[in-house]
């Protein structure tokens, strides 16, 4: 039973990693397959839960830091907005655009995505814009 719990735990946390850029599913995964190898080796449930914990911290702790410089955009730092592939992309407003905390929609071939005015005012429904960066999948935009 302990075998098919720690297949779950690596389940759900390579899902959960395809769904961020923080990369810590994949951390939490790499302890639960040490953890898994234990189940299978015949350790008590004890063990294997401390050796998932102890291998997540210390994979996050040592590995995580340099994975996101290798892994990210140069800037690397991922708490603010940076150029991505739709960096300079047209689209038009689809729900009126403010500032981060009124945010609005746009759509950009054909796909709606949640946007911010670059300058904080406010986009009109209809107006042409231009995606100036993004943070996540929030997209800062100006009018064209």
């Amino acid at each position: 039973m302990a075998v098919l719990f720690w297949v779950i735990i690596m389940v759900v946390s390579g899902l959960a990693e395809l769904h961020t850029n923080a990369l810590a599913g994949l951390f939490v995964g790499v302890g639960a397959a040490v953890a898994f190898v234990f189940a299978l080796g015949g350790a008590s449930f004890p063990v294997q839960a401390l050796a998932w914990l102890v291998v997540t911290a210390v994979t996050m702790a040592a590995l995580r830091p340099i994975a996101l410089k290798k892994l990210h955009h140069p800037a690397g730092d991922l708490a603010h907005p940076m150029d991505t592939a739709l960096t300079g992309q047209f689209g038009v407003v689809e729900h009126e655009v403010g500032d981060e905390i009124h945010p609005g929609r746009i759509k950009i071939r054909g796909e709606s995505w949640r946007a911010v005015a670059d300058s904080g005012s406010i986009i009109a429904v209809a107006t042409p814009v231009v995606v100036t960066r993004a943070y996540g999948t929030t997209l800062y935009v100006h009018p064209r």
